[in-house]
């Protein structure tokens, strides 16, 4: 399982280890790392100034969702540990795009996890799925410089 490299991202996040992200092992349970991947991503799409409305639409008018995550464990994260979610756009298609993740300990610079998450735009009315608008590929494109287009 290959790790990315952490220099290809440019947004990161901190969190904080909370009492209930731990279970009954004294470890982050595995699931709070998708919560961990979706604040990332939110995140992600508010730095350009989107945020999302009571609908679960972007400002931008962009609705998407997830149908895809993977996630790879590397080492445990514990109470009260610092962590950063690198997020960012390693992939677009017509109306998908992969969001690519690591978390890694803050202190110690380890690794926690890494993984993904594609997702894809839907329209508003029907929740089919639609193209990606030009000015989101575009902010995506100028933003990351490392991202491929694999449209048609």
């Amino acid at each position: 399982m290959e790790i990315p490299d952490i220099t290809d991202f440019k947004h990161s996040i901190q969190l904080r280890v909370r009492t209930f992200d731990v279970d009954s092992q004294g470890i982050v349970h595995n699931a709070r790392y998708l919560e961990y991947f979706e604040i990332g991503r939110v995140e992600y799409r508010r730095q350009f100034g989107y945020n999302i409305d009571k609908n679960g639409i972007f400002k931008d008018g962009i609705k998407v969702v997830v149908v895809n995550n993977t996630i790879n464990y590397h080492s445990p994260a514990y109470l009260d540990d610092e962590i950063n979610v690198y997020t960012r756009i390693k992939w677009i298609k017509n109306s998908s795009f992969c969001f690519e993740h690591l978390i890694e300990n803050n202190s110690s610079k380890k690794i926690l996890s890494s993984g993904s998450g594609i997702l894809v735009n839907i329209n508003r009315e029907t929740n089919a799925a639609e193209p990606l608008g030009e000015k989101f590929i575009t902010e995506i494109k100028n933003f990351e410089k490392r991202t491929e287009i694999l449209q048609n």
